[in-house]
């Protein structure tokens, strides 16, 4: 009958000790699209390498929600009749759907969507590669 007494002591002990430690150690920042298209619209180059390494963080109705943002920022940037190229948008699609970002970008051009393709089918990274270099002209 003792050992029962000491039961409810030690629960008590352990839910105030992880309180305590939980207020100790940081918990990790829990990311959003919107974290993730500011950092890479605040990124001067961007660099695809972190913005991949922010992406693993989200999940895929985030990754959804980053696809539709970066749509939303091309369509602005055309309404607004902007000549400086290739918005932020344009390079998280390229990230992520690298088809997509380069078929928006070159209206559609039969060639090029279909070399972008190609690239994709042939493997990821090249297609992403591909995305960058049209992006860039």
């Amino acid at each position: 009958m003792k050992n029962l007494r000491f039961i409810p002591i030690l629960l008590l002990a352990l839910g105030l000790n992880s309180q305590l430690f939980g207020a100790i150690m940081p918990v990790e920042d829990i990311k959003t699209a919107e974290s993730v298209f500011a950092l890479a619209e605040n990124m001067k180059p961007f660099d695809a390498e972190i913005f991949k390494a922010e992406l693993i963080g989200l999940s895929n109705s985030e990754k959804i929600k980053l696809i539709k943002m970066s749509i939303d920022d091309i369509e602005n940037s055309e309404f607004s009749n902007s000549l400086e190229g290739a918005t932020i948008g344009y390079y998280i699609l390229a990230v992520l759907l690298p088809p997509a970002a380069v078929g928006i970008y070159t209206d559609w051009s039969i060639p090029t969507t279909l070399y972008s393709v190609c690239w994709t089918i042939l493997g990821f990274l090249p297609g992403v590669i591909h995305a960058f270099i049209v992006l860039g002209r």
